[in-house]
């Protein structure tokens, strides 16, 4: 039985366009401001909105890709597309912190002044854009959405950190790797949450049990079942982060209505997001 939830999908890339075309606008704001504030921390933020924007780019297209109807050569449909992007996000931003903090580090001991009403300027914008992002992610449901939204979020908190930095400086706190420091911040922070984004990904590629799915409880529930004697053969993985493709066997006793015991299967295996399911009675 297969059920279309290409509507998550749908969704998803509708608010993965929105999200690209607001930070491909505010990409030019950032790159002039780091220009001309000398600012290493606003050029670490540039560095990784840069890659933030083909990540989101790449999420956007193949999320598109993802709502494509199943073919002979993928008979599972394309799902399994927006997981991939995920991967490849997390992948190409962990590598671009890594740049950050070979540009980063040596400022610490070789620290540049920065233009602080600058900063506070730029901060303010960037604020404002990420904020917007953030609530056209909020609730989104694909894996994409999500990793995008916390990375989204995450932004947000980075330029809070960057406009109090600059008040610090406006205030004449004489802290000159203070910038170099918050840069390295940064770089840390998203390699551990992009590092856990990119390992709840490679759960589902690897066919994982969905994080939402309680093996012992589904069980009970299907042996609860009238006529249904237990469950010889279970496995379940997920397509997406979100929906689940399920098979079973399960020995029943024929001398119940079968068709019946199969529709309390499907009922309750819908409620974890299962969309293809096979069952095999004996």
């Amino acid at each position: 039985m297969r059920i279309d939830t290409h509507h998550h999908h749908k969704k998803a890339g509708e608010n993965l366009a929105f999200v690209f075309f607001m930070n491909l606008a505010f990409n030019i704001i950032v790159i002039i401001g780091a220009l001309a504030t000398n600012s290493m921390a606003i050029l670490a933020d540039f560095i990784h909105d840069a890659s933030d924007t083909i990540s989101i780019a790449l999420a956007w297209i193949l999320e598109n890709v993802s709502q494509k109807d199943s073919s002979d050569n993928y008979s599972y449909g394309y799902q399994r597309f927006s997981i991939l992007g995920a991967v490849i996000i997390s992948l190409f931003v962990i590598f671009m912190a890594f740049v950050i903090l070979s540009e980063a580090i040596p400022r610490l001991f070789a620290p540049e002044g920065v233009d602080a009403g600058g900063m506070m300027v730029v901060a303010i914008i960037g604020l404002v854009f990420k904020f917007l992002s953030v609530y056209r992610l909020h609730g989104g449901e694909t894996f994409n959405e999500k990793a995008i939204f916390f990375h989204q979020l995450g932004d947000v908190f980075e330029w809070l950190t960057i406009l109090v930095l600059s008040i610090i400086l406006l205030l004449g706190v004489d802290v000159p790797y203070l910038d170099a420091l918050v840069s390295i911040g940064i770089a840390f922070w998203l390699i551990f949450n992009l590092g856990r984004n990119l390992y709840k990904a490679v759960e589902v590629l690897l066919q994982k049990t969905p994080d939402n799915f309680n093996v012992e409880e589904f069980k009970q529930s299907i042996e609860s079942i009238d006529g249904v004697n237990e469950i010889d053969d279970f496995h379940i993985w997920s397509l997406d982060g979100i929906d689940s493709v399920m098979t079973l066997k399960v020995d029943v006793d024929f001398g119940k209505n079968v068709n019946e015991i199969k529709k309390e299967i499907y009922e309750i295996s819908n409620k974890y997001h299962v969309v293809d399911i096979t069952i095999e009675l004996e």
